[in-house]
């Protein structure tokens, strides 16, 4: 996926048409995933990312952003999709979800 595709994904900026997006493009979610469920966050921080700009939702009370891992060492094979959702202060995290696709 391209930063400009997420970018646009992470514009909606609504949790279950981000997820539903993600799962049309073959994404899997990894909290549900056997495998991928285990892979701890920082590990995906050592790869290379690229970011979205932080979006506000509609009733500005939430952001949304979004970023690309490549180069995972140990998931080399994996491209993962993280979409952060925090508070408008960007100060509380309210989740983040995490999406992988064999390459």
């Amino acid at each position: 996926m391209t930063k400009a595709e997420l970018t646009t994904i992470v514009q909606v900026t609504e949790q279950k048409t981000i997820t539903e997006e993600l799962k049309r493009l073959g994404y899997i979610d990894c909290k549900k995933h056997k495998e991928y469920k285990n892979i701890r966050i920082d590990i995906l921080f050592k790869g290379n990312l690229l970011e979205t700009d932080t979006f506000p939702d509609s009733k500005r009370n939430r952001t949304y952003q979004g970023g690309i891992f490549t180069n995972v060492k140990g998931y080399e094979n994996l491209e993962f999709i993280i979409i952060n959702i925090n508070d408008d202060k960007n100060t509380f995290p309210i989740d983040m979800l995490i999406w992988a696709k064999e390459l």
